[in-house]
């Protein structure tokens, strides 16, 4: 009979939002909807309300983060790049790297769904540069994914939860995995 093993997760939603409570913020709580579905606690961190201290703490407690940011100039925002600019990698001379060995999943939203590759960036960001296992495929929510009072459409909502559900799966594997969570950066 096969032996089930549970850990306790925390997934951290990273929302890069400008703006509190957005469509980005609608789009990670259905993603972190999806994850404690999936049995992990997860709770949102919008990064326009908080210091990049304070986010850059809660990544270290977190075992799994969702990057949630709007599309801007095909790229995600600002907000998430200083972020990840203060954050150490798990090379010399840095000696932290609170992202390394950890489990991500990328959301971005955008007018257009033109911008859907927008998350590439991002992805390679997080597993080349700071060897993070990002869960494929990213989540890109556009345009046609709204109803007409801005709220995130059911079939995306459902989408997202899945997501969360995913990460939640990837998580638990690199956690269970010495070498999974041993890798490094590229360089």
């Amino acid at each position: 009979m096969a032996h089930s093993v549970t850990f306790d997760l925390r997934v951290l939603g990273l929302i890069g939002s400008p703006g509190a409570g957005g469509f980005t913020s609608q789009v990670v709580d259905a993603v972190l909807a999806g994850s404690r579905s999936a049995g992990a606690s997860a709770f949102a961190y919008e990064l326009c309300d908080g210091d990049q201290d304070g986010a850059a703490a809660q990544v270290q407690r977190a075992d799994a983060i969702v990057f949630g940011s709007p599309t801007y100039r095909a790229s995600h925002t600002a907000l998430v790049a200083s972020l990840l600019e203060r954050l150490e990698r798990r090379t010399p001379p840095e000696r932290g790297g609170p992202l390394a060995g950890k489990a991500a999943a990328i959301v971005m939203t955008g007018a257009s769904d033109c911008h859907f590759l927008a998350t590439e960036k991002l992805r390679t960001t997080l597993s080349c540069f700071f060897a993070v296992q990002v869960l494929a495929p990213s989540l890109y929510v556009g345009q046609t994914n709204r109803q007409t009072d801005r709220a995130l459409d059911e079939a995306s909502r459902i989408t997202a939860a899945l997501h969360g559900k995913a990460l939640v799966e990837l998580s638990r594997a690199v956690r269970a995995g010495s070498a999974l969570q041993s890798l490094a950066p590229i360089v």
